[in-house]
């Protein structure tokens, strides 16, 4: 609601620095919900597994405990008692309050998802994992039910480490943690209904598994009510057996004579079970591409119709300016910039693992978010959350009538500026945030850069075959931590991100020095490289921001 919002603009700023939209943390939640009233989703009980009353900054869930953590049940997922005065005193795995009262009572968890495993290890509840915090589960996973003809589990080793830190970020997150185990064929489902909401994950038509290990049950089907007149029962009518069981039917033995629509014929709860999509089917893919169709993984570069490419050209027009920078200079020799781009190919990038992680991040955000608005009193002590409305390239896509972007997350379209084989390498094998600052510098810190502005973007373009290349990107802004000192302190602002509660960083240039407003992210999962832009230059000339002005020598 815009009532919950202030906007104010930066002073002193230029042009392509507007406002930012800003949602205190404070707001008044919209609709009003009690805690206690949530439903429990399948796969995760809904819960995020939080600490008394505590706000984890990037829980996956809307939910958290009201501040009362149950005793743990000693039977577990085994349990079968529906009796409301004992669910009243215990917890069970998937609830709320199971992992705070866990750690309590010094109790090993059970874990019915991939996605339960990952949220345990990560205690401070920062959305990602250090070295030390898997080295602790490893054991755990490693005793996870694989299939029979997966690779075992390897012991914890430093090589093993640099696997699961596929960005080389020095953390992991969990589209990291899931992709090594569905490498490995762990025999879990991932549980990501709760956060995948409507998506692939969720469809009706994909069965939700049983997550407790070694049950083999791989649907969720509703437990029948014993027929009352048992093996004298002569219905043949099949309506009757879909509801009811019979002495000689293999759920008979778990069934009751009381119907629940909440149980399975297994014997274990709906809040146990998750949707069974793993790999490819996990998630959706954007509707305009063509490597969907084949039902399997897919990673190919897929040449643009005239629309888009004309889209893309139109971009570039839309964000250039004959604004020069000492990165200029420093990368090419020369002040001077190119009066005009044009754009000679562009190909789009159909990558469905990058693509997964991608989508992984964007739905944390996009939960996180929303728990900010549904729990603004546990969320009191974080940053304003700042929607940053005027990105040029992400206003010029939607104006060209683009795939449209969710704003409430600051997921943005920008330029990345690289060379052509450097770019089909980030699309194969996505950014590596080891090699951060390699080519860019690190004024704001180890992490990827990315501008609004297509000249800014092209000062790192590397010529191949005499032309030249930029990345387009979708990138997940989250919460912005906002800089415009003109010396600010990089490691500083590499911490509050990769530590804090920020996302990303955007460092005002354009404020400080009259120059351009720069973008940079510490996780890969929060870049998709979709599309590989080769163009050339147009006549370099002296603009006026040329040292001297343009009459200068």
């Amino acid at each position: 609601s815009s009532s919950l919002y202030s906007t104010f603009r930066l002073m002193g700023s230029s042009p392509s620095s507007s406002p930012f939209v800003c949602a205190p943390a404070s707001a008044p939640p919209e609709p009003e919900m009690a805690t206690d009233a949530l439903p429990t989703p399948p796969g995760m009980g809904g819960s995020s597994m939080m600490g008394t009353g505590s706000f984890l900054r990037r829980s996956s869930t809307l939910f958290s405990t009201d501040g009362k953590i149950r005793k743990v049940c000693q039977y577990g997922t085994a349990c079968r008692r529906g009796n409301p005065q004992h669910h009243e005193e215990y917890c069970h795995p998937a609830d709320g309050d199971y992992f705070p009262a866990c750690r309590r009572d010094g109790r090993d968890p059970e874990f019915v998802s991939i996605y339960s495993l990952f949220v345990w290890c990560d205690e401070d509840g920062s959305g990602k994992a250090g070295k030390s915090e898997i080295e602790k589960i490893w054991s755990r996973l490693q005793s996870l039910p694989q299939h029979a003809e997966a690779e075992r589990i390897p012991n914890f080793s430093d090589k093993v480490w640099n696997q699961l830190d596929d960005d080389g970020n020095g953390h992991v997150n969990f589209s990291e943690f899931a992709e090594f185990t569905t490498k490995h064929k762990v025999n879990l489902p991932l549980g990501l209904d709760s956060l995948l909401g409507d998506s692939a994950a969720c469809n009706e038509n994909v069965a939700l598994r049983c997550g407790v290990p070694d049950c083999l049950c791989r649907e969720f089907r509703p437990r029948r009510t014993r027929c009352k007149y048992g093996e004298g029962c002569y219905q043949k009518n099949p309506e009757h057996k879909q509801h009811f069981c019979h002495p000689q039917d293999s759920d008979w033995k778990n069934s009751t004579t009381n119907r629940d629509a909440s149980m399975c014929k297994c014997g274990h709860k709906v809040k146990l079970h998750a949707s069974a999509a793993v790999g490819f089917e996990s998630v959706e893919y954007p509707h305009y591409w063509s490597s969907t169709s084949g039902g399997s993984e897919f990673n190919q570069f897929v040449p643009v119709d005239d629309l888009s490419f004309t889209r893309i050209q139109q971009l570039v027009e839309h964000t250039y300016s004959d604004v020069t920078t000492r990165d200029r200079l420093k990368n090419s020799g020369s002040w001077k910039v190119p009066r005009d781009f044009k754009v000679v190919e562009v190909k789009r990038n159909e990558n469905s693992k990058l693509w997964r992680k991608y989508v992984y991040g964007k739905v944390s955000l996009q939960k996180e978010r929303e728990l900010d608005r549904r729990n603004p009193e546990a969320a009191a002590h974080l940053p304003e959350y700042c929607e940053i409305k005027d990105v040029l390239t992400t206003q010029a896509w939607e104006a060209s009538h683009g795939e449209p972007l969710d704003s409430n997350i600051n997921e943005w379209y920008l330029w990345h500026g690289t060379s052509r084989s450097a770019a089909e390498n980030i699309c194969q094998l996505d950014f590596k945030m080891r090699l951060a600052g390699s080519a860019t510098g690190t004024l704001y810190g180890r992490g990827t850069y990315f501008a609004e502005n297509i000249t800014k973007a092209d000062e790192y373009a590397k010529e191949e075959d005499g032309t030249y290349t930029v990345l387009l990107c979708r990138v997940l802004g989250g919460r912005v931590r906002y800089t415009d000192e003109k010396n600010p302190d990089a490691e500083e602002l590499t911490k509050q991100c990769v530590e804090g509660p920020y996302d990303c960083v955007v460092g005002d240039r354009a404020k400080v020095s009259g120059t351009y407003r720069e973008f940079i992210v510490f996780d890969a999962e929060n870049v998709y490289p979709e599309y590989v832009v080769n163009y050339e230059r147009g006549e370099l000339f002296k603009s006026a921001s040329y040292p001297g002005g343009p009459g200068a020598p």
